[in-house]
């Protein structure tokens, strides 16, 4: 299963598509922020609150759709 992940409020969130991974990306990640689409099989195991995701190139930025 794919999930997506973008950054708000300096942290990470992760989002759960059902369907299409981009087009769910490209329409509900607010717009302009860059996403990354991953497998959670990727997901790092330490807590949520202590990542560090690298957006600097990103699969695609919200508001896209």
């Amino acid at each position: 299963m794919q999930v997506i992940l973008f950054p708000i409020d300096e942290k990470v969130a992760v989002m759960t598509p059902v369907g299409d991974s981009l087009t769910t990306a490209k329409k509900d990640v607010p717009a302009g922020v860059p996403f990354i689409i991953i497998d959670s099989t990727e997901l790092p195991t330490a807590p949520q609150e202590t990542w560090e995701v690298d957006f600097s190139n990103p699969d695609g930025y919200g508001g896209e759709a």
